[in-house]
């Protein structure tokens, strides 16, 4: 291995320093760097891309599948054959669909997808120390992301109190050659104020998103430091989006463990008297009167649930062949602008993978983004937060969001070795 690392550039290299018997892996500045413009890309040049007809191929893709094939080609990493095999299976079930389908359809939005979950197969080999090179990747995006955070606290008081309107969103000043194609709300309204969104973010549920998840790793982490924990929750709030509150909800809720179970019975009385009766709270009423939406046609709640479902039923009367293998990539979203429809409509996840794949493709990507997630280093609570993140949301071809999961999760957790490397006492803890 030390004549291959002096032989080409090292993603890491092995120090002389000994702990507890075994050599210390350490970064190099090129991995470094290579980490930093990852996150830098998904964070602050997400809306920055080569439009390449409806295809807006941004920053963050770049950095994502170059980062990928120098790691798989410089010998760094290797193939987990599993996730290959269950990634040729879309590829498999999404083209012999494409062919023979009634609905409009895209092999672009096929191939993107093949192109953002390819990387998925592509892991670290283990060596000794491994947990370095994982506690940077969260380290960096939890500074990187605190950043943002800060930057949307004072954007909400910059646009709200001084009406600095040039501040909603970078989409307005960058010019059309650079810009992402798309349709994305810049910015709405709730009672009277306008949301931020960390000003290069595209939405301010992508920075809900993003300050949650952040919190969630510095929440976690052994550092845990209360000043970045505050300016995350900060930056969370100012999002005035339910979204990352939801994946916070999520990620403390959900048992991980049989001891969790009463603690989660007991979480979701608390939660269903507070809806019931939360309204009648100050300051409560700004998220909570956001439940009504579900009845109001081109409402975002309205679009998020109700009309996903309505798709779903759309695909059921297209016969066995659309519920089980799809309608085909590309045709959620085609459809609705085919058929006109009245109200906005979102394309999460499940239903849109459900709507072009059917519930074996549906079964085979969830099985394939889970697999990556909860083998890899991260807690159980972490995972989870980021699989309903995926799931709930269209985060399901958005360069960004893969390339943020993909960096997470790119160290495998050695399961032989977890017992004997941890003490009992912290072993428990991560359960």
């Amino acid at each position: 291995m030390m004549a291959r690392v002096q032989a080409s550039p090292a993603f890491w290299e092995g120090r002389r320093q000994v702990v507890a018997g075994r050599a210390a892996i350490e970064l190099t500045r090129l991995a470094k760097l290579a980490i930093w413009c990852s996150i830098v890309s998904l964070l602050f040049l997400s809306q920055i891309a080569v439009n390449i007809g409806e295809f807006p191929a941004s920053t963050d893709l770049f950095c994502y599948l170059a980062f990928s094939a120098y790691l798989l080609g410089s010998g760094f990493a290797t193939l987990e054959v599993s996730i290959a095999l269950l990634w040729l299976a879309v590829g498999a079930i999404g083209s012999s669909r494409i062919a023979y389908s009634t609905e409009p359809t895209s092999w672009a939005s096929l191939f993107l997808l093949l192109c953002l979950y390819a990387p998925f197969s592509v892991r670290l080999v283990h060596r000794d120390g491994m947990e370095r090179v994982s506690e940077y990747v969260r380290s960096t995006f939890v500074i990187l992301t605190a950043v943002i955070a800060a930057i949307a606290v004072l954007q909400l008081l910059a646009v709200n109190v001084f009406r600095a309107s040039s501040l909603i969103n970078i989409a307005f000043i960058l010019p059309d050659e650079i810009r992402g194609a798309g349709t994305y709300s810049f910015f709405r309204e709730s009672g009277g104020i306008v949301k931020a969104n960390g000003f290069f973010l595209r939405e301010s549920a992508t920075l809900s998103i993003l300050t949650a998840l952040g919190f969630l790793l510095e929440y976690h982490s052994e550092r845990r430091k209360l000043f970045i924990i505050v300016l995350l929750l900060a930056g969370l709030l100012s999002s005035v989006s339910g979204s990352g509150v939801m994946i916070v909800i999520v990620a403390f809720l959900v048992p991980t463990s049989l001891r969790k179970i009463p603690f989660f019975v007991g979480a979701l009385m608390f939660l269903f008297a507070l809806l019931t009766y939360g309204s009648e709270i100050p300051g409560l009423s700004l998220w909570l009167d956001r439940l009504s939406e579900f009845d109001s046609r081109g409402s975002s709640g309205y679009a998020r649930f109700v009309a996903p479902i309505q798709m779903l039923e759309r695909s059921v009367a297209n016969g066995d062949l659309a519920i089980w293998l799809g309608n085909g990539g590309g045709s959620y979203l085609r459809t609705v602008a085919a058929l006109q429809l009245k109200y906005e409509i979102n394309d999460p996840t499940w239903a849109k993978l459900i709507y072009e794949y059917g519930v074996a493709g549906f079964c085979i990507v969830v099985g394939l983004f889970a697999y990556r997630l909860y083998s890899s280093r991260l807690r159980p609570e972490i995972c989870t937060a980021i699989l309903y993140a995926w799931i709930s949301a269209g985060n399901v071809l958005k360069p960004d969001f893969v390339l943020l999961v993909w960096m997470l999760s790119l160290v495998h957790e050695d399961r032989k070795s977890l017992f004997r490397a941890i003490p009992r006492d912290e072993s428990k803890q991560r359960s």
